[in-house]
């Protein structure tokens, strides 16, 4: 699945690293510099597309010495440009009019598969040139098409503000830079689509549950959008974040092993059946520990029952010996568990849940997780619908 770029035009300036050697006519001095982005993003596994790009233009207008470089992602319609000025690094993002569109010497090049340049900008009146271009008074532009696999991913450009021309060992140059950026795009998309493939198969698990328990229907999802929310919050990393997403997606798995007549019961379970109900954070981390890509939410799914206090369950653990992913996961968990109807009382309503969980804080919950939840909470008006 594509990632969610910009979902607007916008300005933003960083500070531009050092400013590397080499003319734009001797960058081969600097492609070390550009190796090292690409060891260094494919040991990154939890950037995005948009964080790949962002960081490609930026190390290339270095690498290449160029005034301005971007990069216009096709399918998706936006272009990404990096250009210096007053000593920073400006970002700019446009949609729909890029160096990809029709008319434009950067569809020529993705078309063709054969780069392709002007000398002067100003005086070209076959092409189109997007306002990114022409507003940033750039008189040369050189275009590389982005493919990989037989993929057309989008356009490569250089820009100058001095009229220039295109050398044969700047060309060649920028067929390998294009290329490898095209292999490193492709890889993110890569990674992107498995992990959302990962989270349908995970989600299909769900419905299997769920189609056996008529009363928790949806309850796995809107704890998962709680979860994540509250992560985000506390400033996780995105690694942790996936983990915590999975974790709470299966949190209930293990209940596929409990009998539906334990879990559809009118009436209130009595201490057998509890001890039943009680094995499911086990046997839904036992389903999943061979699972590579889930290995992380394991200590979610078997620890999400456990109290700060440590009378939980299944293993008593106490205060930080739980493990975060848990202890944020078992306050939306009880959350949602109040707001919904139940075959032996009715659903109670948001403000009496939000008080339950406020007097459960340093017992039930970690105290910072449950504030932080709580103030979430006070944002929304009904966050049960």
């Amino acid at each position: 699945m594509k990632d969610t770029l910009v979902e607007k035009p916008k300005t933003t300036t960083t500070k531009r690293p050092r400013r590397l050697r080499g003319a734009a006519s001797r960058f081969g001095e600097n492609l070390d510099v550009w190796a090292a982005y690409l060891s260094n993003e494919k040991a990154d596994s939890e950037e995005t597309t948009e964080g790949v790009v962002w960081k490609a233009v930026e190390t290339l207008i270095d690498v290449s010495g160029a005034d301005g470089c971007a990069v216009a992602l096709a399918d998706w319609g936006v272009e990404m440009l990096s250009e210096r000025r007053n000593g920073d690094l400006v970002r700019k993002t446009s949609l729909r009019d890029t160096m990809a569109a029709r008319g434009t010497i950067g569809h020529k090049a993705l078309r063709t598969g054969v780069p392709q340049a002007v000398y002067e900008v100003g005086r070209d009146n076959v092409h189109h040139y997007p306002d990114l271009v022409r507003n940033g008074r750039y008189s040369s532009a050189a275009c590389f098409p982005l493919g990989h696999r037989g993929r057309s991913l989008g356009v490569l450009t250089f820009l100058y503000h001095k009229p220039r021309r295109l050398e044969r060992r700047d060309k060649d140059l920028g067929v390998i830079l294009a290329h490898s950026m095209a292999l490193a795009i492709d890889n993110s998309l890569l990674v992107s689509e498995g992990k959302q493939n990962r989270l349908l198969t995970v989600q299909a698990l769900i419905r299997s549950l769920e189609a056996k328990d008529s009363e928790t229907s949806y309850h796995s999802l809107r704890v998962t959008q709680h979860s994540t929310v509250l992560a985000e919050e506390m400033g996780l990393s995105p690694r942790q974040v996936e983990a915590v997403q999975y974790g709470a997606t299966l949190h209930d798995l293990g209940k596929i092993g409990v009998l539906g007549p334990i879990l559809n019961k009118k009436g209130k379970l009595d201490e057998d059946e509890l001890a039943v109900i009680r094995r499911h954070p086990v046997i839904g981390a036992r389903i999943v520990e061979n699972v590579d890509y889930l290995s992380a939410a394991v200590p979610v799914i078997r620890h999400h029952h456990e109290r700060w206090d440590g009378e939980g369950y299944p293993d008593g653990l106490r205060g930080g010996k739980i493990p975060l992913g848990a202890r944020i996961v078992s306050i939306p968990d009880f959350y949602d568990a109040l707001t919904m109807s139940r075959p032996y009382r009715a659903a109670y309503s948001h403000e009496k849940a939000v008080r339950m969980v406020r007097e459960r804080i340093g017992t039930a919950f970690d105290p910072d997780i449950a504030k932080i939840f709580l103030s979430i909470q006070e944002g929304w008006k009904n966050p049960a619908q």
